[in-house]
């Protein structure tokens, strides 16, 4: 998937002001998609028949998710102009709209299972194109009706939700993962990580109900950086300085990879600690230093961990990003649905954060 073939981006970052015109500026990044291609070539049409092209139903279901309608609705609501733009023409270059049965069909049977590759697809996009300097990671509540007895009714808001564990860089949705209610956080953290490519020299924040020893050294281990999160007034300092991690490394002479001449190489000795089954003890002295850097942080600092605060308010307004009137069925595939259109919006609109 190619991102610099998008044909610039809005100054807005609103759905209601977009009209479908500037949405279709997308079909130049999703022809480039190799997942979509590769469906495409597997699936087409035997025989010589016709069938409406990936493209333009998923730039369809986008408009359907940006206007909060319904499948019949949408469909309903397409004038010629609109099929012509999103490319649901026949052969002769005629309007054909699909019925609100094949937009349903399509979005169920066909994007759901394939919404994740799309995703990752773009997520290293955005790696590999944008000027990345720092990733965020917070769960935000997939708010549902309180007469759903499905969803977990979670004390902290007061209400029947689930929640989307989320992973963003600059503002960018990267990974997600759905979960009930009353999860925690921590447990998904590692998950989310470790599907990151090898990156480094990034800033990583995160929110409190990740300050977890083992969070901090999968951090570590795949960014390169001390993950910086909201820590309690009363947190507990451990005191695991380099020196302690030194006096560690140097007990440890017996085990395979040990270099004397290393001693002074802390990333090298938390390396090796982690390879030997300390993970603990560098998640406690990576703690440490998050503390120490909570405490020097200044405002402008402090703004990029509000970001992602932003974009989660921002993707509850580009689309329904709730669990209202989903049943339990097709309730996770339409959340992934939802969320990789919040992934190619995100690329559409203005960012959040200006490149450096």
């Amino acid at each position: 998937m190619l991102l610099a073939v998008l044909d610039g981006r809005l100054d807005v970052r609103s759905t209601e002001e977009m009209s479908i015109d500037e949405l279709c500026r997308l079909r130049a990044v999703l022809e480039t998609s190799e997942v979509i291609s590769s469906f495409v070539h597997e699936r087409h049409p035997k025989r010589g028949g016709r069938a409406f092209s990936i493209v333009s139903l998923l730039l369809l279901y986008i408009y359907m998710e940006c206007r909060k309608s319904t499948y019949r609705g949408v469909v309903r609501n397409l004038s010629d102009r609109d099929c012509e733009c999103l490319g649901l023409v026949d052969n002769d270059g005629c309007p054909r709209r699909p019925s609100y049965g094949t937009l349903n069909v399509f979005v169920n049977g066909t994007l759901a299972p394939m919404a994740e590759a799309i995703g990752d697809e773009f997520a290293t996009a955005v790696l590999e194109t944008m000027r990345v300097s720092s990733f965020t990671l917070d769960s935000t509540p997939l708010q549902a009706s309180r007469f759903n007895t499905e969803a977990a009714l979670n004390p902290h808001y007061s209400i029947r939700m689930d929640k989307s564990h989320i992973l963003m860089a600059d503002g960018y949705p990267l990974y997600q993962i759905h979960s009930g209610g009353g999860a925690n956080d921590n447990p998904f953290a590692s998950q989310l990580v470790d599907r990151l490519p090898p990156v480094d020299g990034m800033a990583f924040y995160a929110d409190g109900g990740y300050d977890a020893f083992r969070t901090y050294t999968t951090v570590y281990m795949a960014t390169g950086a001390v993950m910086e999160c909201n820590h309690g007034t009363n947190a507990l300092h451990h005191g695991i300085d380099e020196d302690a991690i030194r006096r560690k490394y140097a007990r440890m002479w017996r085990f395979e990879g040990y270099d004397p001449h290393r001693k002074n190489d802390l990333d090298f000795m938390l390396w090796f600690l982690c390879r030997h089954g300390e993970e603990v003890l560098v998640g406690k002295h990576l703690r440490d230093r998050s503390m120490l850097l909570a405490a020097e942080v200044d405002g402008e600092r402090r703004n990029v961990r509000q970001v992602c605060e932003t974009v989660h308010r921002a993707m509850k307004r580009w689309v329904d990003f709730s669990i209202f009137r989903l049943v339990k069925k097709t309730k996770e595939a339409r959340v992934r649905c939802r969320f990789l259109c919040l992934q190619l919006l995100s690329v559409l609109f203005k960012g959040y954060i200006e490149p450096a």
